[in-house]
């Protein structure tokens, strides 16, 4: 079974979730699910082959040479404002 919930964030937690879904290519839910899983010590999302392309993609398209790490990409979506 699925439920909606609204949830009221603040700025900068609603621009965080905006920018990693832009780069994962995924859903605001999708995005909320996996903070609470990773929250609560419950499995962490894992990307399909398709979605995995697509987020490859989508790094490639703003670091062609694919330098930049996870923690890199987290620091850059946590330091647009």
């Amino acid at each position: 079974m699925v439920r909606k919930v609204a949830v009221t964030l603040p700025d900068e937690l609603y621009d965080l979730i905006e920018r990693a879904r832009a780069v994962e290519h995924r859903s605001r839910s999708e995005v909320v699910q996996e903070a609470l899983r990773t929250h609560f010590g419950e499995p962490v999302y894992h990307p399909s082959d398709l979605e995995r392309r697509q987020l490859i993609e989508g790094l490639e398209a703003t670091d062609p040479a694919g330098t930049r790490g996870w923690d890199d990409v987290r620091r850059q979506l946590r330091s647009r404002s």
